[in-house]
């Protein structure tokens, strides 16, 4: 066991967990914090970064100072209505995904829920610590209670601000001062008082790459509302979702969506997802088109889902390769980056290959993504389908189409299991999908792949403004 020079810290070697030693006086000089994490390496080692950054004569405030506010909104009764008299509500975890998509709709909610192009949204409970810079579409929406507002004084402000919490150095500070036993939460003063290191030329130069990175993802995500809107002009489909279902009991049955079935239409399934009255309307809408319907099987060149596989993680990314999880499909961005070893038993069944379509088969049925020229042999997860579609079939349609309600709803009526959900091979090639001519099939199809290139490209030059920011704060401390 060793001291970490100049911490007063002392360590065990490298393991399975971190083990160290501190002196008791910290416990009194800083929050009265009984909790390990609040000291841990990451945070520590901030700390004196930090300081050293100080003594070079560089000047240090507060996130406070570079924002107007600081807050969230309080807790907060949620009235759930139907979309025709609510707002759209957005939990964390639909807020920060690509296309953001409301579940639930609200009324008689406070003002202050509302958020502004440009702001800083923190998440503050669960994974807390994830950063997003609100987008012109999320001004349309109600905003969950669980995410920390940032106002910024201006809009350089938000952009270095914004990479600077998505460093290390900026993780560390968000996240040491969470609490509670089941639930983690941080607070608004917790996230006010992070200290920020203050270069003029570099916040300059930072904030441009981040709000270019900012302006390619809401690029990215009208890109895919183009798609949408057209996907159904172009075939005569009418827009759906379940609020056109009249459930027993009307509104009140919507509560537990009561519905009756025939005895003659169970199909052997007695599971009630299966026989959702809004298939039968997409049933009926499908039927009434004069573009041909075929089951998606028979357009398909291939499709496949590898074997579960032991994950060979590796910490130090130079000696993995990065490794795609079903929950990172439906994401603005790549939150967390997670690498595989580079070479381990049948690897290649498991990387992926440019222009392949991804539906996810296990837990969260449905999501769906493309292979880009990005994540092209990254390892992805047994947990999702690769697709390959027919030469006649349109990899970019293919999403739009998956993507949509007509195709979310018919990949969702197939699973099955008791506790985590499944499903099939069979099942996904039973979608009924309408197939146009190519012509139509490309006009629309190349939206698509325009909206997950920006989406890749913003990712990169994110990835770029924060590890630069790094790199900078690094070499200023050891000057």
């Amino acid at each position: 066991m060793g001291q970490e020079e100049g911490t007063g810290v002392m360590r065990q070697p490298e393991g399975s967990f971190q083990s160290f030693s501190m002196e008791s006086r910290w416990l009194f000089e800083q929050a009265k914090r009984l909790d390990a994490s609040f000291y841990a390496r990451d945070v520590t080692a901030s700390g004196i970064l930090i300081g050293d950054i100080r003594r070079q004569g560089i000047g240090i405030d507060c996130v406070q100072d570079l924002a107007e506010d600081v807050f969230w909104p309080g807790r907060f009764k949620r009235r759930y209505v139907s979309k025709y008299v609510g707002e759209p509500f957005l939990m964390p975890s639909e807020a920060i995904m690509l296309l953001p998509k409301a579940k639930k709709f609200v009324s008689n909610y406070p003002r202050d829920v509302m958020v502004k192009k440009d702001w800083l949204l923190i998440t503050r409970s669960g994974t807390v610590g994830r950063c997003l810079l609100a987008t012109e579409l999320l001004e349309n929406h109600v905003l969950s209670d669980d995410l920390i507002r940032i106002i910024p004084k201006n809009v350089f402000n938000v952009g270095y601000l914004y990479a600077y919490l998505n460093t290390r150095i900026g993780q560390a500070f968000l996240t040491k001062d969470q609490y509670g036993s089941t639930v983690k939460h941080i607070e608004p003063h917790h996230v006010a008082g992070i200290p920020v290191p203050r270069i003029p030329d570099l916040e300059h130069r930072i904030g441009q790459m981040v709000l270019e990175a900012h302006r390619l993802r809401e690029a990215a995500q009208q890109l895919l509302l183009e798609a949408n809107e057209l996907l159904y002009s172009e075939l005569g489909l009418p827009e759906i979702d379940e609020d056109d279902v009249d459930y027993f009991g009307r509104q009140g049955g919507r509560i537990v969506k009561s519905f009756g079935v025939r005895a003659s239409q169970l199909n052997l399934r007695l599971d009630a997802s299966y026989h959702l009255p809004i298939l039968k309307l997409i049933d009926l809408h499908l039927n009434g088109i004069a573009t041909k319907v075929q089951p998606l099987g028979t357009k398909l060149k291939s499709i496949y889902i590898p074997p579960r596989f032991k994950r060979p993680y590796v910490e130090n990314q130079k000696l993995g390769i990065r490794y795609l999880r079903p929950s990172d499909l439906s994401l603005a961005k790549y939150f967390e980056s997670r690498y595989l070893a580079r070479k381990f038993k049948n690897c290649d069944l498991y990387r992926l290959r440019e222009g392949n379509i991804l539906v996810v088969t296990d837990g969260t049925i449905g999501w769906v993504s493309i292979v880009t020229s990005v994540t092209a042999q990254w390892y992805g997860s047994n947990n999702f389908a690769r697709l390959v579609p027919a030469d006649d079939l349109d990899r970019g349609y293919l999403l739009t189409y998956l993507f949509s309600p007509y195709g979310q709803y018919q990949l969702r009526r197939e699973i099955f299991g008791g506790v985590i959900d499944h499903l099939t091979e069979e099942q996904i090639c039973d979608v009924k999908i309408p197939v146009p001519a190519m012509s139509v099939q490309r006009k629309i199809g190349k939206l698509m792949i325009r909206a997950y290139s920006h989406r890749d490209e913003a990712s990169q030059l994110e990835d770029k403004a924060v590890n630069l920011l790094e790199k900078e704060l690094m070499e200023l401390a050891h000057k």
